[in-house]
């Protein structure tokens, strides 16, 4: 079998399992491809995508990070990547990447919240009202705007 045609049957197999919520064996296959073409962002991705659901985002990020340096930056990934980020404590990190249309919201979220750990609550402030001018209200932005409000006393 053709090294590229192992790594895409890897891929499928590991895809079968993730849909099966088998994750040990979809990271099992999502390795044997990514140890037969180790230049596939989607293998990088997919592995990260299972670390998630494992709770172990330190690894996670590993595998979103090479996911975009290899070239795969779709708003899931990046989306992943920013969640990641803020699960492993890099705040300031978070605050560098750009919320993408698709994850507006929630991205918005993670980086006020990533944004109040480091104390910038300015800047999670400037979300706040970014948000609220895109007309999006939640009980859960309404308490962190009362939060910054009294830490910006």
């Amino acid at each position: 079998m053709e090294l590229q045609n192992k790594s895409a049957y890897y891929l499928k197999l590991g895809n079968k399992y993730l849909g099966l919520n088998n994750v040990e064996l979809a990271i099992k296959n999502y390795l044997l491809a990514l140890n037969e073409d180790s230049e596939n962002p989607l293998i990088y991705h997919n592995l990260g995508v299972c670390y998630l659901l494992k709770n172990d985002s330190k690894s996670a990020l590993e595998y979103f990070k090479k996911c975009i340096e290899s070239g795969f930056k779709t708003e899931e990934t990046y989306y992943y990547y920013l969640k990641t980020l803020f699960d492993c404590g890099n705040y300031n990190e978070c605050l560098k990447i750009e919320v993408n249309e698709k994850f507006f919201i929630d991205m918005s979220l993670i980086k006020i919240k990533a944004a109040m750990k480091i104390n910038k609550y300015d800047y999670a402030k400037n979300i706040v009202e970014n948000l609220k001018i895109n007309g999006f209200s939640s009980q859960e932005l309404n308490l962190m705007e009362k939060i910054i409000n009294l830490k910006n006393i």
